[in-house]
């Protein structure tokens, strides 16, 4: 079986991957969080929606098989393993302490090594360039016992100067794997530093073309490329494929992100709150494609995407719900076949159980309706029809409307929660400040309820207002003329990248101060708050470092 999560609830997983692997590191005081954090989504999107395996089942003979050759990225390799179900989450703080089954590099599972090793480890790490050999072996007799299992195998680039590699490379094209599926971390660090410094690998697209693997490459980081690169690579025949996910070492840590200083270190146990914290900060871009000039969807779609969009947003007006009319399924299904980035569908319309059905088969991965053109009863029965279609399901409300109390009962099965900070259906509006109180009052109610899906605003979202509502509790932000209200998309995008990394930065410095660690931080930091020293009003202290 494989677990098959949606857009949103496999988005939050790996979040989840990366929390669990943090907290590991820091208590073990050693361990590799670079790695472990440009993989996460490689890790995350084979346990959670590619591969065929069962936790209660770890020796399932139709299981598909995970070899992890750069070992060294165990700790994410335990978390993502956790997160699936094989051990208890609680089981992570014991990494590489004395006794524990968790050690530095994971040892592969069997009954004489069961007080070093758990069901679900296939493969023991250590040296590097090996796991592709074993790779094959595996791969090769499956395919000769006429079995369907496919293996997938996590290389790093610094592994790939081990003449090992190439030599499993040759050996792989050979035999004509087409069961086989390599995926490379180019994250472009190794141990000793930048791999092209080290050992170039460029150009290691012609090079394994060479060697006459099929070559797909993804932005690493980027689910949705990496579920398409999957797909694609099945339909390969008599050859085996190699995925290179380009990645940033340290992904979602900023002072950890492409520096080789946290390729094997720790971090101190006192930050882990403040790093958990800009784990869960994250803000996702989503540019509404209705708003600006009237101009070819297609392009805009392109254009947003090109600039590093996180989402596009989808307004369906029906001209009841709300006055005005936009696009309707069809528009979707025909945006689906250029692009793979996420599409988060938003239905203003009468009747949304009438017409879900249409949303579902035009491809979008997040679909929300409206409270106010629902009820609880047809909610749930739009909710299932989603839900059953593999698709993140919301909800939306409008300035004017209280925040009904039965949504409470079905908060594990809401991914998304639309709080609007305009009225629907008119492009170009301003921000209504007093939605502010009510976002953060829901976002209130919603934690205290465990509530652990996303919070999105919609409605005059910009430059001015981004950190406001990030402050109430946002971390979806839907921008329309601040993004397509200029020419420029990419450069409106970066500004409110920029905004959005004000907004987290200053949060982080809230907590660090709370917690009497500022100066500890900001030393930690440094050279990437220099930057934003001005906006922060950290100048003094940025000086006070020696």
């Amino acid at each position: 079986m494989a677990l098959k999560m949606r857009y949103l609830e496999l988005n939050r997983k790996i979040r989840d991957v990366r929390m669990l692997a943090i907290q590991g590191i820091a208590e073990a005081g050693s361990g590799h969080p670079g790695a472990s954090f440009s993989a996460a989504e490689i890790m995350g999107v084979l346990y959670f929606h590619k591969m065929k395996h069962n936790s209660s089942r770890p020796l399932w003979e139709e299981r598909d098989y995970f070899v992890n050759s750069k070992a060294h990225s165990a700790p994410g390799f335990y978390a993502a393993l956790a997160t699936a179900g094989y051990i208890d989450t609680k089981e992570i703080k014991t990494l590489r302490k004395l006794g524990s089954r968790l050690q530095g590099h994971p040892v592969r599972y069997s009954e004489r090594q069961k007080d070093h090793s758990f069901p679900g480890i296939e493969y023991s790490g250590g040296s590097e360039g090996i796991g592709l050999s074993v790779s094959i072996g595996i791969a090769l007799a499956k395919k000769r016992d006429g079995q369907k299992n496919r293996v997938y195998t996590l290389i790093g680039d610094g592994e790939s100067n081990e003449g090992q590699i190439w030599e499993a490379a040759m050996a792989a094209s050979k035999f004509k794997l087409d069961n086989l599926v390599a995926i490379l971390d180019r994250n472009k660090i190794q141990q000793d530093g930048f791999t092209e410094e080290i050992m170039p690998l460029d150009p290691v697209r012609d090079k394994w073309a060479a060697f006459n693997w099929n070559v797909v490459e993804v932005n690493g980081h980027k689910i949705e490329q990496i579920i398409d690169a999957l797909s694609r690579v099945e339909r390969v025949e008599d050859k085996p494929s190699i995925i290179i996910a380009n990645t940033t070492k340290g992904k979602g840590i900023k002072h950890m992100a492409n520096n080789p200083q946290w390729h094997g270190k720790a971090p101190p146990k006192k930050h882990v709150p403040i790093l958990l914290e800009e784990l869960q900060s994250e803000i996702l871009i989503a540019p509404s494609i209705i708003a600006g000039e009237p101009e070819n969807y297609e392009e805009k779609v392109r254009r947003a995407e090109r600039a590093g969009a996180d989402l596009i947003h989808l307004d369906i007006m029906d001209g009841k719900f709300v006055p005005t009319t936009s696009f309707f399924a069809d528009t979707i299904k025909h945006l689906r076949k250029i692009s793979s980035i996420p599409f988060d569908a938003h239905l203003m319309i009468e009747k949304p159980i009438n017409h879900v059905e249409d949303y579902i088969d035009a491809g979008c991965d997040i679909i929300t309706v409206h409270v106010e053109a629902c009820s609880e009863a047809e909610f749930v029965e739009i909710n299932k029809m989603i839900l059953k279609a593999g698709i993140s399901p919301g909800i939306a409300i409008n300035p004017e409307t209280q925040f009904p109390s039965w949504i409470i009962e079905h908060l594990d099965n809401i991914d998304i929660m639309i709080i609007m900070s305009v009225n629907p259906g008119f492009a170009g509006q301003k921000f209504i400040p007093d939605t502010l109180d009510k976002m953060a009052e829901i976002v209130k109610t919603l934690k205290s309820n465990n509530y652990k899906g996303f919070i999105e605003a919609d409605g005059g979202i910009d430059a001015t207002t981004l950190q406001q509502v990030f402050d109430a509790g946002a971390r979806i932000m839907v921008a329309g003329n601040a993004v397509y209200g200029s020419p420029d998309i990419n450069s409106n995008i970066i500004q409110l990248r920029h905004k959005a990394n004000v907004a987290i930065e200053t949060k982080l410095l809230e907590l660090a101060t709370i917690n009497d660690m500022r100066s500890d931080w900001i030393k930690s930091r440094k050279n990437m708050l220099i930057p934003l020293a001005k906006e922060l009003s950290i100048e003094e202290d940025l000086h006070a470092i020696k």
